[in-house]
């Protein structure tokens, strides 16, 4: 061996080290001799690293396990591979260094490249990539050359220098002439001893006359039957016909000729690259002998468990019927990627209706259902539907079209009795069908035939009591929810079902967020989410966010359950599922607690639409809550008629919320009452404080309210106490009152929840006998005008006109507009004479409900409004803003009070239900871009001062407006890690990742790694 300690220091010495160079070159060489104390992981690629889970699984090393399941194969394998690089990175040492050779193998597109691309982004800074290939590294490395973080070695570095030639020559002058340096060409000919007379022919023509022709013939007839394989092992090739292959293989290695150990894989061996293609070049192998070897060969590999070897084997031989008898184990033991592999070898006119089902399993497992149905069908069409087959298509319209379309697939298949177990699948799918439709009886009649039938298989059991359990939370039977979820989950584990345990968990999660048990909720949701993300399952990814958000919204983290609804809404529309619509209904409500009426309106109305169009009943009662909720002051008739569809439609899930909301609306003593009964039935400690606290605030009763209060203490609800502190204030009144709304107020406004802050600052003012103004415009997440602090309701108005001509002057900020031109834009198309007298109602309507016109200011022919004489809180917030703003760049001590005012009065986007009127844009865009500036500063102030949650809420709510702002990507995931939240700082950075790429963006490594740069 020839050291190289001018090559051997640029090795390690950045993130990322990229050796390339054509073959023959010394790469891995060079990797091989280096001197490391280290931890070392090593693997040499083949075609199948192309894959996320071979690649995953060589990562891995002996470090961890990566689960063999793969995900969504468009939607999620980008999510997937940040995933998996987490957690190599979480589990690998920090100082390791990764070797991977031959990396040419991966293409750019490959998912391998996703995961290699992740991991050098999330390495530790200590740890280091070397990737060696014939071409550069899979994926773009502009940034990291930009950073200073690769390093490059190319063949110009690799060539021999004549010193470095002349330790295996004695006079190497006219060989390094020749060869160029080439490594491989000057120690092939140092090996023949050409030294004294080194020939120019071409160097095929001097390895068969030189190298390969001076090898025994057993050693020849060796390397021909090994380029029939991308790697074989000694006992391989003894089997083969070659009993001393054990005795060559070891010669070679150490002459260093032809052959190399697979580093990764003990045992194995592998043709350098020049060898492979001059012994299939010279020493051809016809077509009998090559079917005698892989004959040989897949009969060799089966009975060592090599099942995947064994398909390549047989896919030379064309023998389809062995292929598929190897499937069910394909799948078992390397995944859905390996038996797709295998499935796609087989010509489509030799297929079964077994290759057919089975790689409909695979499609099925990676969540590519679109895929997995259409080959379901095509088992169908020419078995029939079995009771597998109809289980397993059901399932997929379940997540996907909807309950009712799964119940019309299991109607459709008798059950005989011929397969119990595909049966009791099939039959808990109906289940959980007539779960979602609100259906309950029949759900638990068909969950216990499910049960019946299972025949003690730990899959079909786990999926019944999944089943049973939801069931069981739907009545309040808390005793058998929790042993059916333990009894599930005991299963799941048992029969190594992943998306099972996904399942389970994060419906553990749901009933402890309805029992109010939501850092527990949250417990599970951590145990759940790393399985789907690694996984893949995007749609029960999804579902683990939503049901996160949930807890995070019972905990009044408000921005963190945003941004949670947020992703798992946009993965159940990208899966083209119903399920989109419990995230909206919830968003929903995150919008209405920060005030942003409008969005909370769109999305609301949104989840309504799709829970309607599948008759979800659980989403359907929950869209009208919400929505009752929303119109209850601004709209009441349409608030009761929300609240009403709630409760006749809530008959068991959401039954103490449409109570609830109905008696809001109503006034009604009695129906809280009821909603107080069956929270108390269920066990619902939620319902049970908000049902006392609806009553407290009814009949103004302080004990009530005090007992409402521990509730949600014990709970862990922020915005319930602050709606029960409010609701004490009004009844103590005067100076303690005033202290308890403030305190109230403040509360609210940390939490984001601007909509309690206002009612809680409406309380204070009372208690101070003070009014608000008596007239009051609220732009901000949509528009109203408020007199005496009482919305004025939309009747008031007479017509929309009226309304859109008041929001055109505040757009103008005070700048006048003529007659005409008012006119104009509110009526385009219509004749002159006709706007005028239009104009002149509309204007006597909009004086007249803002109170003789205050701040309508007319001026000869124009008309504009004076915002010193009528208050409105887009004037209100760019004048704190603007202050604080100055105030920060001051350095004075007095921005920090001025930016919290102005964040906690940015309610939303400017008129946010006219996004298509252009005379709202431009105040709109200032008013959003002043916000996010307001917002970043407010997130750097937090984060200096190590308050890192209130650092993340921060980041996060810039992130909800502009998605692609990298800077508050990098600093959220900086202050998650710096909190100690190590997973979800991963997981944003993966989010950060994926928003980058989509505007073609360079990332940057992995931030909490990295120490902080002013």
């Amino acid at each position: 061996m020839i050291r190289r300690p001018r090559l051997e220091d640029l090795l390690c010495s950045a993130r990322l080290t990229a050796v390339v160079a054509p073959a023959g070159y010394g790469k891995t060489t060079l990797l091989t001799q280096t001197p490391t104390e280290r931890p070392v992981v090593w693997h040499t690629c083949q075609e199948s690293d192309r894959l996320l889970g071979p690649m995953a699984d060589a990562l891995a090393s002996t470090w961890t396990r990566v689960p063999a399941i793969s995900g969504d194969v468009d939607a999620d394998q980008t999510a997937r591979a940040q995933a998996i690089a987490g957690m190599l990175c979480d589990a690998l040492p920090s100082d390791v260094v990764i070797v991977l050779d031959d990396v040419h193998v991966i293409e750019s597109g490959d998912p391998a490249a996703k995961l290699l691309e992740a991991l050098c982004l999330q390495l530790p800074p200590t740890a280091r990539l070397v990737l060696s290939g014939r071409c550069q590294p899979p994926f773009s490395l502009r940034r990291l050359r930009f950073d200073d973080e690769l390093v490059e070695i190319t063949a110009a570095q690799l060539a021999f220098t004549e010193d470095e030639a002349a330790a295996l020559l004695d006079e190497p002058g006219e060989v390094h002439r020749i060869t160029g340096g080439w490594p491989i060409a000057v120690r092939l000919m140092a090996e023949a001893g050409a030294v004294d007379h080194p020939r120019p022919e071409p160097l095929f023509d001097y390895l068969a006359d030189e190298v390969v022709g001076r090898e025994p013939f057993s050693t020849r007839e060796l390397l021909r039957t090994a380029t029939a394989f991308d790697r074989f092992t000694a006992e391989l090739l003894e089997e083969l016909g070659h009993p001393s292959a054990r005795t060559v293989l070891v010669d070679l290695v150490r002459r260093g000729l032809f052959v190399e150990q697979v580093r990764s894989a003990p045992g194995w061996f592998t043709l350098v690259p020049l060898a492979r293609e001059f012994t299939a070049d010279r020493l051809p192998m016809d077509e009998w002998e090559r079917g005698e070897v892989h004959a040989v060969a897949a009969r060799w590999f089966v009975e060592r468990g090599e099942v995947a070897r064994a398909v390549d084997s047989l896919a030379v031989l064309r023998n389809w019927p062995a292929i598929t008898d190897l499937l069910a184990d394909l799948l078992r033991t390397k995944g859905a990627d390996a038996l797709l592999a295998a499935t796609a070898k087989v010509p489509h006119d030799a297929r079964t209706p077994r290759v057919w089902q089975w790689e409909g399993v695979a499609h099925q497992v990676r969540g590519d259902w679109r895929l997995a149905a259409n080959r379901f069908e095509r088992a169908a069409a020419v078995d029939g539907l079995t009771a597998e087959l109809a289980w397993r298509m059901a399932w997929i319209q379940h997540l996907r079209g909807g309950p009712e379309d799964a119940l019309r697939i299991c109607d459709s298949c008798p059950l005989t009795g011929a397969d119990p177990v595909a049966e009791s699948l099939l039959l808990s799918t109906a289940a959980g069908a007539h779960w979602a439709l609100g259906d309950l009886k029949a759900a638990e009649s068909t969950a216990s035939e499910a049960l019946e039938r299972a025949s003690g298989d730990d899959t079909a059991l786990g999926m019944a009591h999944t089943v049973l359990a939801m069931i069981a939370a739907a009545h309040g039977r808390r005793d058998e929810l929790t042993e059916h979820n333990d009894l599930a989950l005991d299963h799941a584990q048992r029969a190594g079902d992943v998306l099972g345990l996904i399942r389970i968990r994060s419906n553990q999660a749901s009933h402890l967020v309805e029992a109010g048990e939501h850092e527990s909720a949250l417990a599970e949701i951590e145990a759940m989410l790393p399985l789907a993300d690694v996984t893949g399952f995007a749609t029960y990814r999804a579902i683990g966010l939503h049901n996160r958000g949930e807890a995070l919204l019972g905990l009044g983290r408000l921005d963190e359950a945003a941004a949670d609804f947020h992703a798992a809404q946009k993965a159940f529309e990208k899966a083209g599922s119903w399920l989109a619509a419990a995230p909206l209904v919830y968003l929903g409500e995150v919008h209405r607690l920060r005030g942003d009426r409008a969005l909370a309106g769109f999305a609301l109305l949104e989840a309504l639409r799709l829970a309607s169009a599948k008759n979800t009943v659980p989403h359907l009662v929950l869209a009208h809550v919400r929505l009752a909720n929303l119109y209850r002051h601004d709209d009441p008739e349409r608030a009761r008629e929300h609240a009403a569809k709630a409760v006749e439609l809530g008959e068991g899930v959401g039954r103490v919320s449409a109570l609830l909301a109905a008696a809001r609306v109503g006034d009604a003593k009695d129906l809280c009452h009821e909603a107080y009964a069956v929270a108390t039935r269920r066990g619902d400690r939620a319902g049970l404080a908000e049902s006392l606290e609806l009553l407290g605030q009814l009949e103004n009763d302080r004990i009530l309210l005090d007992q409402a209060l521990t509730l949600w203490r014990e709970v862990g609800d922020p915005l319930g106490e602050v709606r029960v502190r409010t609701a004490q204030a009004v009844l103590v009144g005067g100076a303690a009152g005033e202290r308890l709304a403030v305190e109230a107020q403040h509360k609210a406004a940390g939490l984001g929840a601007r909509l309690l802050a206002e009612a809680a600052a409406g309380a204070a003012e009372t208690c101070r006998r003070a009014s608000r103004p008596a007239v009051f415009i609220q732009t901000l997440g949509g528009f109203r005008v408020l007199r005496d602090g009482e919305p004025v309701p939309p009747t008031a108005w007479q017509s929309r006109k009226a309304r859109d001509l008041v929001k055109i002057l505040i757009a103008r900020c005070g700048r006048p507009i003529t007659r005409e031109a008012l006119g104009g834009l509110l009526w385009p198309d219509e004749e002159p004479e006709r706007v005028a007298n239009r104009l002149a109602v509309a204007l006597s309507t909009a004086r007249s409900v803002l109170r003789a016109g205050a701040g309508v200011v007319a001026e000869g022919d124009a008309v504009r409004l004076d915002p010193s004489l009528l208050p409105v809180d887009v004037v209100l917030f760019l004048a704190d803003a603007r202050a604080g703003l100055a105030a920060a760049h001051r350095k004075s001590s007095e921005a920090l009070s001025l930016l919290t005012a102005a964040e906690s009065a940015y309610h939303g986007d400017f008129l946010e239900e006219d996004p298509y009127e252009d005379w709202a844009v431009r105040l709109r865009e200032e008013a959003r871009l002043i916000y996010l500036q307001v917002v970043a500063v407010l997130a750097e102030h937090a984060e200096r001062a190590g308050e890192f949650p209130l650092a993340s809420r921060y980041c996060l709510r810039v992130l909800e407006r502009d998605p692609y702002d990298e800077n508050a990507h990098l600093t959220l995931v900086r202050v998650l890690a710096a909190a100690g939240s190590h997973g979800e700082a991963r997981r944003c950075y993966q989010t950060y990742v994926t928003r980058m790429r989509e505007i073609e963006v360079d990332p940057r490594p992995f931030t909490a790694n990295r120490p902080r740069t002013a």
